[in-house]
């Protein structure tokens, strides 16, 4: 354990905060090649401890450690959800924020250059012609979800 002053608990805090940032995103970036672990999990393979887990999952290793008075990793847990569902919506994808919060910026950007160029802003983006993408990223988050809450209750990681 480490003991911090109230001071240098600040930089703690940020050196933390940082380091959960770098491996929440390096975590959603190598997702996908994940996402075979998942299948086999369903199937009855031996679990992988690194597969994606859904809040099924969460809540049974959350469980497992409540149980074996292991509290730190239970709070940890409620930590590193939290930030994971922060970081997430944060992609530049719709109907995340991340995606509006994208098409905000490029408003912005479309904006300042035809200030630039003298003309007039153009009005805002028609977000139904983003429609049909915005369907297929729900289809696949949908069937993500359903991939991960079925291999957590089929085959759970549990604490040892």
């Amino acid at each position: 354990m480490v003991d911090f002053s109230a001071l240098s608990a600040v930089g703690g805090t940020v050196s933390f905060t940082g380091e959960m940032f770098v491996k929440t995103w390096e975590g959603l970036m190598r997702f996908p090649e994940k996402i075979p672990a998942v299948v086999r999990a369903i199937g009855g393979a031996e679990n992988d401890p690194e597969r994606p887990v859904s809040v099924v999952g969460a809540s049974v290793i959350g469980a497992d450690a409540a149980e074996q008075g292991i509290w730190e990793i239970f709070v940890l847990m409620l930590a590193a959800l939290n930030f994971f569902v922060g970081v997430f919506n944060l992609l530049p994808l719709l109907p995340l924020d991340g995606g509006h919060i994208a098409i905000t910026l490029y408003e912005r950007v479309r904006d300042m250059i035809r200030k630039l160029r003298g003309l007039t802003p153009a009005g805002p983006v028609d977000y139904t012609r983003l429609t049909g993408i915005t369907m297929v990223l729900v289809i696949v988050g949908g069937a993500i979800v359903l991939l991960t809450v079925t291999a957590d209750i089929v085959n759970p990681i549990r604490l040892q």
